[in-house]
């Protein structure tokens, strides 16, 4: 009987010293940073905008595999609301780890909302991880745009 109660001790505080082990990389928002922004002049309706961010994530939980998920909020300082993107999965999925790299985004033509022959316009953006933690907001420099 001595022995048994004596094992179980034992066993009792083997697992009460067991830890559940704690993430490498604790849940945090991802930064990112305006590489460029090109080019810094376009005509409407005729030029795309590239703009190139630069990325980090502890978590390595950026992009989704659904396409309906839009986790990129892009906005037009002229415009009250923002345009969401989707991002596709930038690491393995299932995996926890520290990831960085540049995204290069695309946008459609732009035009002016009004009849001056040119306007300027700064875009901000955020990405989404998928916890859910935005990225700081970051800004380009200032776009001009230009009429046909």
């Amino acid at each position: 009987m001595k022995i048994t109660a004596a094992i179980a001790s034992i066993v009792i505080i083997l697992f009460s010293a067991c830890k559940k082990e704690e993430n490498v990389y604790p849940a945090a928002a991802p930064v990112i940073a305006v590489l460029s922004a090109s080019p810094d002049t376009i005509t409407e309706f005729r030029d795309s905008l590239v703009i190139e961010i630069s990325y980090e994530d502890q978590n390595g939980d950026l992009g989704n595999a659904d396409p309906d998920i839009k986790d990129l909020e892009i906005k037009d300082a002229r415009l009250s609301q923002p345009d969401y993107y989707h991002v596709i999965p930038l690491s393995p999925e299932g995996t926890t780890l520290f990831i960085n790299g540049t995204l290069r985004i695309v946008l459609p033509p732009q035009f002016r909302l009004g009849t001056a022959p040119h306007e300027q316009t700064t875009f901000t953006i955020r990405l989404r991880d998928q916890n859910g933690a935005w990225s700081e907001p970051v800004d380009t420099d200032q776009i001009v745009i230009t009429e046909q």
